[in-house]
């Protein structure tokens, strides 16, 4: 891997800080937008210091997470990681830190600070997007830019994004009742058709518990593919890069049913997006 980590320092991150895809997006972000020296600001996590400061060298590393995620999935104050030095650290507490609030909401005192954005697995989930880019942009040097991998999106043939897994009772049934939603069913099911689906395999106790986080709660924002090209494009950034990623294509039935309930979206087949965006430079 370009960031150089050894065997053991990625079976450290992995095991002691519960990192699985976290590494390969940051490996991503730093082949095409070299870390070591910047000061970045993290959405939707934080990577340890051990890690982003001492490993890569990065100036500094802030962090904000919405608390409104983990308190929608019961998970409040739980995000919070002690740290475990990979080695004796150097960094300042100061060049670390960790705000529990949603971009939108940071103050104006982080304006024109970095020189990265970084955002894994995160987009999907912020229900204010035109909004949050607007914050991310002023949060940025001129020049900065911003980096974002994320899914499933909601038009991806899982883009339910269920927090839920099939509950213990049901482990000994029948191995073709073993699935909560078949691809795109979450866009080809009314509520009621998924309601009446996961009751007659399961029972209504799931079955409620599978339509409010699929369809309702506020974990995701349930945007298609184009939404989000539409708000990079109309947003105050320069698009460098926008790349649809994992894909999945439906057969041609299911696309044809997809175009057809949900015109004028045709993009279904990527599961997430890869996006670089720049603030301009002063005067360009």
């Amino acid at each position: 891997m370009p960031l150089s980590l050894r065997e053991d320092q990625l079976t450290f991150f992995k095991t002691v800080f519960d990192l699985s895809y976290h590494l390969n997006y940051l490996d991503t972000c730093n082949s095409l937008i070299p870390l070591k020296g910047l000061d970045v600001l993290e959405v939707g996590g934080c990577l340890p210091a051990s890690l982003v400061i001492d490993h890569i060298h990065c100036r500094s590393w802030i962090a904000v997470e919405s608390p409104s995620y983990d308190i929608e999935l019961g998970k409040a104050n739980q995000f919070h990681r002690t740290e475990v030095p990979l080695s004796k650290s150097s960094h300042s507490p100061s060049s670390h830190s960790h705000y529990y609030c949603s971009i939108e909401s940071l103050d104006e005192s982080h304006n024109d600070k970095y020189d990265l954005i970084f955002s894994i697995a995160c987009f999907e989930h912020i229900a204010r997007l035109p909004l949050a880019l607007s914050r991310m942009f002023h949060c940025l040097k001129p020049g900065g830019m911003l980096f974002t991998m994320h899914s499933p999106i909601w038009s991806a043939y899982d883009g339910h994004h269920l927090p839920l897994s099939i509950p213990e009772r049901f482990n000994k049934m029948q191995s073709k009742n073993l699935y909560i939603f078949p691809p795109w069913g979450h866009l080809l099911q009314s509520r009621a058709e998924t309601y009446d689906d996961i009751s007659s395999r399961f029972d209504s106790a799931f079955a409620e518990e599978v339509i409010y986080s699929a369809y309702n709660s506020n974990h995701i924002n349930r945007y298609f593919s184009e939404d989000y090209k539409a708000f990079f494009d109309s947003s105050d950034f320069i698009v460098k890069l926008f790349q649809p990623t994992f894909n999945k294509c439906p057969s041609p039935t299911v696309q044809a049913m997809l175009e057809s309930r949900y015109t004028p979206y045709k993009q279904f087949s990527n599961n997430g997006i890869l996006a670089v965006l720049e603030r301009p430079r002063i005067g360009n």
